[in-house]
């Protein structure tokens, strides 16, 4: 897209957003927000088997009226029972039955009713008490968004990072953007739904403290170049050498400004003051943050490298920090992966992008590194991973948007997987096989042939289109989420010793790889898109999962005679899976407990596994 039309739409946003919408929150929209967060905990707490309340079946068991009693009523809503499983709660159909003694007519507020669940199961009051907190701030979000929404036909024109702006967070975690250690006035600051500029400020750092690392045939002073201009370049170089650091060997690297005030300005106070810290000041760019927060986009220079920062703050289970080996490690890993990307023929017939961590910096607290066991999030605080933007990469008449896009539906209940639909002039059953052939074979391929799984939820990846219809796959977030399998494999033969060591926490058994696949990709993104294909556009869910089968089986066919092995090792074909459980991550396994591990998500039940032959035959189709 032309840096200057997205400069006008970025600007346009600035001007038509209503901050007014969320202090307060319009009523209107605070009860919406209310409804839709109700019901999705209601639809989540039963999917990972935390609630159980009765359901009166009807429609031949294919949906039901769910009640749940808490104190002064009951609620009820109306479920929908879908192909995986799992019940969908209706939000327009929840309501309130007061018990005799209680007259008060409306339904109770979404953290008053969750709280009261939670309180039942068991669930600690100070974790209880925390996630009340985190469902508040996420419904002040939702709200806002609710009342300041765009048509949803005005999307596909958007960069990706103004989508973002549009979109409601995780859809599986309840209390998606809970953001622990935001503060309201941080939220209109900081968070994607703002649509407010973000304004870094720069370090320069003696190359004792800090640790950079870049791919190879790129250098560290260039990077900054890069992502600077060389003229506010040649003005960071000239503070640095003011301030006492030799311009052309000291590290430069940007901070977020709510990491500066709550992190490094006061924990790196001693740095700061011998000067092996030097704050150079605010860059004029204006970045916009991503769905992860804490990874920007330079709005004015989309094709400029986007930065990931840490930023300390508690959200969807983790601190949003960087850890120190895996982010040095991230150029190492990007050589390899896109060294793959480049040389793999079946890679380059998919087209798929992967978007590399070609820089990072590191910089160690020296006391936080001193002791035994401290909580992971004080070893994460500062440091930059420099990630590729996708503009580069895209074609004439191309638009790349985030997997969490097509999840999205506006607020006048329109999806924004049907503006694309509109557009692409396909009909919705040939739309959905495109989609599912540029996004399944280059991961079935980075699975088998290389041992190798992404975590490809809605945020992980994009999905780029020509005038709505789907073309190709983009990866991104490596230091993060990429694992690789145990068993001995030769083309592993050739990873460096850097990307060998940070992939050491994350070398999993098969079964457990292949958990990336289904829970990230089948789960988290698929089981809510086959909801909007079958409700909203008119594909039954089991033809969508039909043609996802369909690309399981032309992949296997195709490669049957080389990696017939893997297909056993990393089986895809099981009749269950492990249902990993988000929510109950943070009520029953960590809570709030600052530990010193970043947390590691338990399974509880199995889900039926949509790309297994057997659950193709219960749906009535073998391929399509």
């Amino acid at each position: 897209m032309d840096t200057r039309a997205i400069d006008t739409i970025a600007t346009s946003a600035i001007a038509t957003a209503d901050t007014s919408a969320i202090d307060p929150p319009r009523l209107s929209a605070w009860t919406r927000a209310n409804q839709n967060l109700l019901a999705k905990a209601l639809t989540e707490f039963m999917y990972e088997e935390i609630i159980s309340p009765r359901i009166n079946l009807h429609d031949g068991g294919a949906a039901g009226e769910l009640a749940v009693t808490v104190p002064g009523g009951t609620v009820i809503a109306r479920a929908i029972r879908r192909t995986l499983g799992w019940w969908r709660v209706d939000p327009a159909s929840l309501r309130w039955v007061p018990d005799g003694d209680h007259q008060a007519p409306d339904l109770p507020d979404a953290a008053q009713v969750i709280a009261h669940i939670l309180t039942s199961c068991g669930v600690a009051p100070a974790t209880t008490a925390g996630l009340v907190a985190e469902v508040m701030s996420s419904l002040r979000s939702d709200a806002w968004q609710l009342a300041t929404a765009r048509p949803v036909g005005d999307l596909p024109d958007l960069a990706a990072v103004l989508v973002e702006r549009e979109l409601g967070g995780h859809p599986w975690i309840v209390a998606n953007r809970g953001r622990v250690g935001f503060s309201a006035d941080d939220v209109l600051a900081y968070s994607p739904e703002s649509g407010a500029d973000v304004r870094l400020l720069w370090l320069a750092a003696d190359p004792s403290l800090a640790t950079a690392r870049c791919v190879t045939g790129l250098d560290h002073q260039a990077i900054i170049r890069d992502q600077v201009g060389a003229a506010e370049f040649s003005r960071m170089r000239a503070l640095a050498q003011l301030a006492g650091l030799d311009p052309h060997t000291c590290v430069y690297l940007p901070v977020h400004p709510w990491q500066w005030a709550h992190r490094i300005r006061p924990l790196h106070a001693g740095d700061l003051a011998r000067g092996r810290l030097v704050l150079l000041g605010e860059s004029p760019a204006r970045y916009r943050p991503q769905l992860a927060v804490r990874t920007l986009t330079d709005v004015d220079h989309p094709e400029r490298r986007y930065l990931k920062l840490p930023v300390s703050i508690l959200n969807t289970s983790v601190y949003r920090g960087l850890p120190r080996e895996r982010t040095l490690a991230a150029p190492a890993l990007t050589e390899w992966l896109c060294g793959i990307a480049r040389t793999d023929p079946f890679l380059q017939e998919t087209g798929v992008i992967l978007l590399g961590e070609v820089a990072s910096v590191s910089v160690a607290h020296p006391v936080y590194e001193s002791i035994p066991g401290v909580p992971y999030q004080h070893t994460e605080m500062l440091g930059a991973i420099w990630r590729d933007s996708v503009e580069p990469f895209l074609e004439d008449g191309e638009q790349a948007v985030s997997l969490a896009a097509l999840l999205h539906v506006g607020a006048d209940g329109t999806p924004f997987t049907s503006a694309l639909v509109e557009r692409s002039g396909l009909d919705t059953a040939e739309w959905f096989r495109r989609l599912h052939h540029a996004v399944l074979p280059p991961l079935l391929h980075v699975l088998y042939k290389y041992g190798t799984m992404f975590s490809p939820h809605g945020q992980n990846c994009m999905i780029v289109h020509h005038d709505g219809v789907p073309t190709r796959l983009v990866v991104k977030d490596f230091v993060d989420d990429v694992a690789i399998c145990s068993e001995p494999l030769p083309e592993h033969n050739n990873l460096a010793a850097p990307a060998r060591a940070a992939l050491a926490d994350v070398t999993l058994d098969a079964k457990t790889l292949v958990k990336y696949l289904q829970n990230g990709l089948l789960i988290c993104v698929y089981r809510y898109l086959a909801e909007i294909a079958g409700d909203r556009l008119g594909l039954p869910e089991p033809d969508f999962w039909a043609m996802a089968r369909q690309e399981l089986v032309d992949y296997q066919r195709r490669f049957d005679s080389e990696l017939s092995d893997r297909f056993v090792l990393l089986d895809l074909e099981t009749p269950t899976f492990p249902k990993l459980c988000l929510n109950r991550l943070r009520l029953f396994d960590r809570g709030y407990a600052d530990d010193a591990e970043r947390p590691v998500i338990s399974a509880t039940g199995v889900v039926a596994n949509p790309l297994a032959p057997r659950f193709a035959e219960l749906s009535g189709r073998t391929s399509l």
